[in-house]
């Protein structure tokens, strides 16, 4: 009786690339589907709440700091070149929206797996259960390194914040440009960890079925 591949479920919401030599459904799942499929009927509830509320505010703050550049970039040009009296705080608001929607982007392309990762391992293991290995494996490594450049920016936001620096024009503190790098590792990490889950429910699964 065939069964389907635990490492390539179908979402029926959204699908992505994944590997379709090794599944007949070139499909992954999001980070939280295993967790549900596997976890208790309280925490499956509770898992599925938060990652959908997150998503949500994830999105609604990309679109937001996006569509706030596209004014601020707008309204420059119009006080420049015919007021004639730019306002040289714009700037610096550019740069504050610009920053959130890098880090902000970096973690959400972390969620939807749209961050650059290699494929070349799966052209040379054809066991999906040694594939699965090596995946949990970068998933983890992932994981640490973003902890650890997440580390390095709280420090860095804590020492800015604790000296009370201000930017030159607004005097807003810098506490809110190095605020993004937090919530970006944060995310990185954040979803890495469910990711190293998944994969290693789905691990213990292709052992189940292999015995």
């Amino acid at each position: 009786m065939s069964h389907q591949d635990p490492l390539c479920a179908i979402d029926r919401e959204r699908v992505f690339d994944y590997d379709p030599e090794l599944s007949s459904h070139p499909a992954v799942p999001p980070r939280s589907n295993a967790l549900l499929q596997n976890g208790n009927g309280g925490g499956k509830n509770l898992i599925s709440k938060i990652e959908r509320a997150l998503d949500w505010t994830f999105r609604a703050l990309m679109v937001t700091t996006g569509l706030a550049l596209a004014f601020l970039m707008f309204a420059q040009v119009i006080m420049r070149y015919i007021l004639e009296s730019s306002f040289t705080g714009i700037e610096e608001v550019a740069v504050l929206l610009g920053v959130w929607i890098y880090f902000l982007g970096m973690g959400y392309a972390t969620r939807v797996h749209e961050h650059i990762h290699g494929g070349v391992i799966s052209l040379i293991v054809s066991d999906p259960l040694k594939l699965g290995v090596i995946r949990f494996a970068g998933s983890i490594i992932s994981m640490i390194a973003a902890c650890i450049f997440g580390y390095f920016a709280c420090k860095y936001a804590l020492f800015v914040i604790d000296k009370g620096r201000l930017s030159i024009n607004l005097q807003w503190p810098r506490g809110l440009w190095s605020g993004s790098m937090i919530v970006g590792f944060s995310m990185m990490a954040g979803y890495f960890f469910l990711d190293a889950a998944n994969q290693f429910i789905a691990i213990r699964a292709l052992r189940r079925n292999q015995t």
